[in-house]
């Protein structure tokens, strides 16, 4: 396998930081999300958008856990513990611009606080002509990894 060198990239004013691949670019295509590929790629998107979630006992781990939770029923996907992440990761079928395509999801969140946490939702979509390629599988792998050791920080006083 070869080694595939990482860059950090920090995101929503530094309350959200992840790993990705050194030469994808990052495209300003998106008000609410970054979204990120590889050079050349025609297919290959990968998005992310950021919620913060405040109020009395509304990031406590334990609701941060049902929340997840009922979302991994609902996606029919699975829900596991990274450090001190939550992450619920599925896969959705549907199509984009009459294409046929394949969705991994991946939803991580992280209780700061009882009162304030983070959610991050990750996408990363190909054409479904391309879901059983070696090389698709081995990103959504490696995304997988990456997105569910992502960083939360605490946002700034003025956000």
């Amino acid at each position: 396998m070869t080694e595939i060198r990482l860059d950090r990239v920090s995101t929503f004013g530094d309350q959200l930081s992840f790993l990705i691949p050194h030469d994808w670019i990052e495209s300003n295509e998106e008000t609410d999300r970054y979204l990120y590929h590889a050079p050349h790629a025609d297919s290959g998107w990968f998005r992310v958008s950021l919620l913060t979630l405040r109020g009395s006992g509304k990031a406590s781990p334990e609701r941060l856990r049902e929340i997840m939770s009922k979302r991994a029923r609902k996606e029919g996907g699975r829900l596991f513990e990274f450090g001190s992440n939550l992450v619920v990761a599925w896969e959705q079928l549907s199509q984009e611009d009459g294409v046929p395509i394949r969705d991994y999801w991946w939803a991580v969140s992280h209780s700061h606080s009882p009162d304030l946490g983070h959610e991050a939702l990750f996408s990363y979509t190909v054409p479904r002509t391309r879901q059983d390629n070696p090389e698709t599988n081995e990103t959504v792998a490696l995304l997988s990894r990456l997105v569910s050791d992502a960083r939360f920080a605490l946002p700034s006083k003025s956000d």
